[in-house]
């Protein structure tokens, strides 16, 4: 006889949906660290990491709106000290700009990538993208939409509302 995993031994006794939620929850966390492990793969000879990677293809955009710091944040659900070390880390490996946002006030920067980062992004999202592809592929082209259905309309439940 097998021994029960630890997650089925503290799910012992609790009603099913609640079992339920809380082991669908461990296993959302631990595909979700599984991908980004096979994106870090497939990003490891550009010598960047996939925070990296999204920190620089959204700077990247900075054509339709320029890209703060705050903004990086927020949507990298970073702390302000994460993200300043994620740009310390960008400058020094010549990928990413700090430049002055406004001449009145000097506290307001935007994010610029350089030309370097414009071709490692070019050389390293195909391999970005075919790690995406194979980490969905064993649900196919409907679970991946099915899932993306059900993890949006999770965002907007879980997200706090929006002030006025």
């Amino acid at each position: 006889m097998t021994q029960p995993s630890r997650l089925d031994r503290l799910l012992a006794g609790r009603p099913p949906e609640l079992a339920n939620a809380i082991a669908a929850s461990r296993m959302l966390f631990r595909v979700a660290h599984l991908l980004e492990a096979r994106i870090d793969e497939a990003l490891a000879p550009f010598g960047i990491d996939m925070r990296e990677y999204l920190a620089l293809v959204l700077i990247a955009d900075h054509a339709v709106e320029p890209l703060r710091p705050s903004d990086l944040s927020t949507t990298l659900d970073a702390t302000r000290t994460q993200v300043t070390r994620l740009l310390d880390g960008l400058e020094k490996k010549g990928l990413a700009q700090r430049l002055a946002g406004s001449s009145t006030d000097r506290r307001s920067l935007h994010l610029a990538q350089t030309d370097a980062a414009r071709d490692l992004l070019r050389r390293a999202a195909p391999g970005v993208h075919a790690a995406y592809q194979s980490g969905w592929s064993a649900v196919g082209t409907d679970g991946t939409g099915k899932a993306l259905r059900v993890l949006k309309l999770l965002h907007r439940e879980l997200s706090p509302p929006e002030s006025p």
